[in-house]
């Protein structure tokens, strides 16, 4: 028997945009009344992929209890998918894009430590231009049927 998803979760849009600097969320995903969540980083083509130096985008999770001041999760407190394109995180990056093969893709990264907020901070290094990126986080609710 098949068993859904969607009354389990709520889905959250943290940003979706074509961004060509790095972008920092003016505010978290609050997870109060949530037992887990799932970061879905999309990526869409870096436009100067073919530059030199090669220009990169890095995906970092951050927690905080306030809201207000963030630091980054500790590699602990992640379960990664395909993180830093190797399966390993520091200092909260759980995805380095910085190859054409490597843009155009999904990358996730389950949080499982205590703090009540996240978010995801998207940083450019030298200059990838106009690149579309969307970050959603999926929360697993407490209690089902999820509510929102």
């Amino acid at each position: 028997m098949l068993k859904d998803r969607i009354s389990h979760a709520v889905h959250e849009l943290l940003f979706c945009k074509t961004v060509t600097a790095t972008e920092t969320p003016s505010a978290g995903v609050d997870l109060q009344g949530y037992s887990a969540a799932t970061v879905i980083c999309s990526i869409g083509t870096i436009t100067n992929i073919g530059m030199s130096p090669i220009p990169s985008w890095t995906f970092k999770l951050e927690e905080s209890d306030d809201d207000s001041t963030y630091t980054a999760v500790d590699a602990g407190d992640m379960l990664l998918d395909y993180g830093n394109n190797d399966g390993s995180a520091s200092s909260g990056v759980f995805a380095t894009i910085d190859a054409a093969d490597e843009d155009d893709a999904n990358y996730s990264v389950g949080y499982i430590g205590s703090k009540r907020y996240v978010r995801v901070v998207a940083t450019a290094a030298d200059t990838p231009g106009a690149t579309p990126v969307s970050v959603t986080v999926v929360k697993e609710a407490l209690q089902k049927p999820a509510a929102g």
